[in-house]
């Protein structure tokens, strides 16, 4: 599972509003022959050619997102259904054949239901292929199945069932004889340091060479997996490959995918820290993110939440670790770590966090502190680096427990005598009832300002002013979910989960 350089843009809560519904077209028959694939992107008006079956309440339709089109399932009830019908394939003129495709699975407080078909003919039952039931929020996936029963008259279908999610997501289809060459798929970038990167794919076993395009560059391999040299450090590389089968035969190009190399080693003396506030984008510069279990992952909130960038831990239910660069500590006089971070108290539960170190890349990661326990506010954290090397490491694991989430800002490495954090003043605010089924009380620390309420999609539904440090709103007439209440005065900037029931 890898992130797409155009899946992460439909894939971001900002985009998940436009649509427009095609028109059918009359039906046509599509002969798949060795070497002549059938594709489907949704690009143009290929989705004229696929029916959608919505008999039972759900919904297929072209989904249109700022860097790519994909076709998207969505519904209003729990049971609500529909099936996403493909044109008829002539298969009777090759022997083996794989279905290839992308797809991306997003829920709120359930998983929808994703099941994958094929019929021989018309009057032929749907066979299922496989069923997916999952969420996740920040990748897609790539399946390939091999085809039975090929006919004239085939067809392959995808069923979106409504369970309580969100959206279903479907790109990249591609149908295509076993002889030829057909799309790698699941790429991977591993092992990326500052200037080399592993790339893997999963092969047929019948390529002769593989075509890789690198931030649009060709070079062509004959081993997989491939190890690159020579990048650039702090770099953000887009990978896609294609397979070579012989005698000019070859394959469509796979989806890309995006890895970004390592900052070069940071150098810290007793007169020059590292400090990192996040501010310098809204991608994380200088450190990686691995999600350890769930889909849980780290993101740089680009002042949502706060005034300011800081690093935040999504609140689902998994564990992720972020991790820093190398950093030349071996000169330094009583090495310290230094930051800020808040945990606050969920329904239920706080999330959890820890703080870590390596000496190398080679070394297990050891344990310097954990953070159980909800905070009011900003908490300034000190703590003494043992072991110290020219190739040090930090990190920051957070692990889900339905808490509001783990934010760390303001990180700094160096002397003890060096690195410090100005204060923060405090920010506090609460909303009553929480799960709510209509009215809603905001109550801050903060006598003036405004209370701006946002739906998933980013939209605002209702705004209302501080007066005396409350705000009441009322969503009555909005859908049961989970909204937004961003509070926002001279002071600064809060968000608050509201859940409407």
């Amino acid at each position: 599972m890898k992130i797409d350089i155009f899946f992460k843009k439909i894939l971001l809560l900002a985009t998940f509003c436009l649509f427009f519904a095609a028109v059918p077209t009359k039906a046509q028959v599509i002969t798949v022959l060795d070497g002549q694939p059938y594709t489907e992107d949704f690009e143009g008006n290929g989705f004229s050619q696929w029916t959608v079956d919505s008999t039972n309440g759900g919904h297929w339709s072209v989904f249109v997102g700022g860097q790519t089109t994909v076709c998207a399932f969505s519904a209003q009830s729990i049971g609500d259904e529909a099936r996403l019908i493909s044109p008829v394939l002539d298969m009777s003129n090759v022997s083996e054949a794989t279905l290839a495709f992308a797809y991306a699975m997003m829920g709120l407080y359930d998983a929808d239901i994703l099941e994958v078909c094929y019929r021989s003919s018309a009057s032929d039952s749907w066979h299922a292929l496989d069923t997916f039931n999952f969420s996740d929020y920040s990748t897609y996936y790539e399946s390939t199945f091999n085809l039975p029963n090929l006919s004239s008259t085939y067809q392959i279908s995808f069923l979106g069932r409504f369970m309580g999610g969100f959206m279903i997501f479907i790109d990249d289809i591609e149908v295509a004889s076993s002889l030829s060459c057909t799309r790698p798929i699941n790429l991977e970038a591993s092992n990326i340091t500052e200037s080399s990167a592993l790339l893997n794919w999963s092969t047929t076993g019948n390529e002769v060479s593989w075509t890789l395009e690198l931030n649009g560059v060709d070079t062509t391999v004959t081993n997989q997996p491939c190890l690159v040299r020579d990048l650039t450090p702090s770099t953000t590389y887009s990978f896609k490959v294609k397979a070579n089968c012989g005698d000019g035969d070859e394959s469509q190009w796979s989806l890309p995918i995006e890895f970004t190399t390592l900052c070069d080693v940071i150098i810290v003396t007793d007169n020059n820290p590292y400090i990192d506030d996040f501010e310098a984008s809204e991608e994380f510069e200088c450190w990686q993110n691995e999600i350890i279990s769930g889909t849980d992952s780290w993101v740089v909130d680009p002042g949502y939440l706060f005034p300011n960038n800081t690093a935040f831990f999504i609140w689902l239910g998994g564990e992720a670790r972020l991790y820093s660069t190398p950093i030349d500590i071996s000169a330094v006089t009583e090495p310290t770590l230094v930051f800020r971070h808040k945990q606050l108290q969920g329904y239920t539960d706080v999330d959890e966090m820890s703080a870590w170190y390596r000496s190398n890349e080679e070394d297990d990661w050891h344990l310097l502190r954990s953070f159980i326990f909800p905070t009011d506010d900003w908490e300034i954290v000190d703590i003494a680096l043992p072991n110290p090397s020219d190739r040090y490491q930090i990190a920051f694991v957070g692990v889900g427990h339905d808490g509001e989430g783990v934010y760390v800002d303001d990180v700094k490495v160096g002397a003890h005598a060096v690195v410090g954090i100005e204060d923060r003043p405090a920010i506090t605010a609460t909303a009553s009832p929480n799960p709510t089924t209509g009215r809603v009380r905001v109550e801050t620390s903060m006598t003036e300002g405004t209370v701006t309420v946002l739906d998933m999609c980013g939209r605002q539904v209702a705004t209302s002013m501080l007066v005396d440090g409350h705000a009441d709103i009322d969503l009555t007439s909005y859908a049961p979910g989970m909204y937004l209440a961003r509070i926002s005065s001279t002071s600064g900037t809060t968000t608050l989960k509201v859940v409407k029931e």
